[in-house]
């Protein structure tokens, strides 16, 4: 796929390295490491034994940490004991946590030896994420963690889709947040223009609910925060159908030329990529977590070896300073 491609051509120019913790547990991350390898797309750490892996991971850009005998544990341990004391972990907690490979991994970003992480093949999300928000933590900017996902397809324009994995229930801050960090999602990685569409069942004013309400107000919220191009409520097809859209009212460079896309909710975002990755015949990648102060990715437990690749693109893109 041409877009695919052209991020693994652009992540392979930026000097990054992005540990996956679940290559010698499962074989995809096995396969999409050695993939990354032979093709020089990153800088790689895997954790486990070196008789877990094969000869081709005795590269020069793969680096196999053995977390029992790693010689900065202790440091680790005291790290994440003083970070987290005031929660109540004990240094003895602190110890047996940073032997886990989630919190391992976290510390390795925390003290700038990793870039970036890619996990969840086997993990659960809370799993991935509840290290690294207690870790990693959010960009000072920024008060929450978003799940988005980019959906392409041959000859179509890149899709962005948010919140699709995280937030269940979002308030019209969380909502107007979500569309920002999407659109600079966007900027960043494609360098085009966001026009972010904020979705309703009701296009201005066609229904009044309080679930219109709240995206209405989302609307105003987010578009005082940024200057980014932001429209709603509106329907879908107003949103993707420039003839549908002046019918409906939309006056803006949003309506019918939509690139993001934010759901009201959880339920909506889910159902919609789905809906368009089986029906519309887009490819679905991610969900790309949005807004750590280093990227730490998710993967979904179904991923395939080419979907964890494109995520570690996505996430070496994410730590170029160029693209924040």
């Amino acid at each position: 796929m041409k877009i695919i491609n052209e991020i693994k051509q652009r992540a392979k120019k930026i000097a990054a390295t992005i540990i996956l913790p679940e290559a010698n547990i499962d074989k995809r991350v096995y396969d999409a490491c050695l993939y990354i390898l032979e093709n020089k797309l990153s800088k790689i750490i895997v954790l486990g034994k070196t008789s877990d892996f094969d000869e081709r991971f005795q590269d020069k850009n793969c680096q196999i940490i053995d977390i029992e005998n790693y010689a900065e544990l202790d440091k680790f341990a005291q790290q994440l004991y003083e970070l987290r004391k005031k929660k109540g972990m004990t240094l003895d907690e602190a110890k047996v946590k940073v032997k886990s490979p989630d919190y391992f991994s976290c510390m390795m970003l925390y003290n700038n030896l990793a870039d970036g992480m890619v996990a969840g093949a086997t993990w659960t999300t809370g799993d991935t994420l509840r290290p690294a928000l207690q870790i990693v933590k959010t960009k000072p900017d920024k008060s929450i963690v978003t799940g988005v996902m980019l959906m392409v397809k041959d000859r179509c324009a890149p899709l962005v889709f948010g919140d699709v994995s995280l937030i269940e229930n979002p308030s019209e801050e969380n909502l107007a947040d979500i569309a920002i960090s999407s659109a600079e999602f966007m900027k960043s990685i494609f360098d085009i223009e966001p026009k972010v569409a904020m979705l309703s069942y009701s296009t201005k004013g066609s229904a009044k609910s309080e679930m219109v309400d709240k995206v209405r107000n989302a609307t105003i919220i987010a578009n005082k925060k940024s200057k980014f191009l932001i429209d709603g409520e509106m329907q879908v097809d107003s949103a993707l159908d420039e003839k549908t859209a002046k019918k409906k009212g939309i006056t803006s460079a949003v309506g019918g030329n939509a690139n993001v896309l934010i759901f009201p909710d959880l339920n909506a975002g889910n159902i919609g990529y789905k809906l368009v990755a089986r029906l519309g015949g887009y490819t679905a990648v991610g969900p790309i977590m949005l807004n750590f102060n280093k990227p730490v990715n998710d993967l979904s437990r179904g991923c395939t070896v080419d979907e964890i690749v494109s995520t570690v693109c996505i996430t070496k893109l994410l730590t170029d300073t160029k693209n924040k």
